[in-house]
């Protein structure tokens, strides 16, 4: 532990870890994710990329049990990504796009973007070291 995080450590969120029995929930949750590719109607895709965000949700909180929010995950969760911004801002992107399927009726998404949706939860899920 750094002297700063040991000065401040109240400042900062204990930390957990994935069991073997979070990762095997994730695995069985993600066999839904595909499931729902594999029928190809927007109702479907919609769905995954839903299943998807939840997912990716329960491996943050095995990490950050003591966090309220899927936001307050995703910014601890930043240091996980090695340096890799792009993966980082690609979970991003896919959360705001699952936000605007749940919240905003008119929100029309194409089926390529659903799957490539998809793969940015699963690269995260990757980098997580939960599948």
């Amino acid at each position: 532990m750094g002297i700063f995080k040991f000065l401040f450590k109240s400042f900062f969120p204990a930390e957990g870890r994935l069991t073997a029995s979070d990762v095997n929930q994730i695995r069985g949750s993600w066999g839904k994710v595909e499931e729902q590719l594999s029928f190809g109607k927007l109702s479907n895709l919609q769905q995954a990329v839903i299943l998807a965000d939840k997912t990716v949700d329960y491996a943050l909180r095995a990490f950050y049990p003591n966090t309220v929010t899927m936001g307050d995950r995703l910014k601890l969760a930043k240091q996980k990504f090695q340096g890799d911004l792009k993966a980082y801002d690609d979970l991003w992107y896919a959360h705001k796009i699952r936000n605007e399927i749940a919240h905003n009726i008119d929100f029309y998404l194409p089926s390529f973007e659903a799957k490539s949706v998809v793969e940015k939860f699963r690269n995260a899920l990757k980098y997580l070291g939960a599948i």
